[in-house]
């Protein structure tokens, strides 16, 4: 039985705030990690560009460029390299590969990251761990070019998508508001 008088409609107003600021919050949200996305794609960019000056100029093994390049990186970036490096000393009969896709799937999992992009990071990482140095660096300059596209890509579309995610949290909630009235 509903609510007589201004209780009913007092309770009826906060629930439509609720749902407005629910769906507002979820459109936020969205708008925030596609943000993250491109800031996490710059960072990659920064990861790849040390990797590459580790292999080209560096004179020291796979596991100590990661740890390395891992101490200048911000998370989730320096906890993955780091365990990578952690886990290709303590496991030197696991192939490089193998840690590599295990650590991007476990450590970037919860990473603004899409599919895609931790996809094409595991396809780098499967060509490091055995190749000679000249094919590292055709390997890293490859991902290099495609993780150029994407955040050109990135950089051109998640202004628009941002404002169309908070937009559609505000009136996705207006309009549920609407149909339940």
């Amino acid at each position: 039985m509903p609510l007589p008088g201004r209780e009913g409609r007092l309770i009826r107003i906060l629930g439509a705030v609720l749902v407005v600021a629910a769906s507002a919050g979820i459109g936020f949200s969205y708008s925030f990690r596609l943000g993250k996305r491109l800031e996490q794609l710059k960072q990659l960019e920064r990861m790849a560009l040390l990797l590459k000056g580790e292999i080209s100029y560096g004179c020291v093994s796979l596991p100590e460029a990661l740890s390395s390049i891992g101490k200048k990186m911000p998370e989730p970036f320096a906890h993955f390299l780091g365990q990578v490096a952690s886990r290709l000393k303590d496991y030197p009969d696991k192939s490089f590969q193998q840690i590599f896709q295990e650590e991007v799937e476990e450590d970037l999992a919860q990473s603004a990251l899409t599919a895609k992009d931790k996809g094409a990071l595991m396809q780098m990482g499967a060509f490091l761990g055995y190749l000679d140095k000249d094919m590292q660096l055709r390997t890293v300059d490859l991902y290099l070019q495609e993780l150029d596209r994407e955040i050109k890509d990135a950089g051109e579309s998640t202004p628009g998508r941002q404002k169309l995610s908070k937009s559609l949290g505000i009136m996705g909630g207006l309009f549920l508001v609407l149909l339940l009235i």
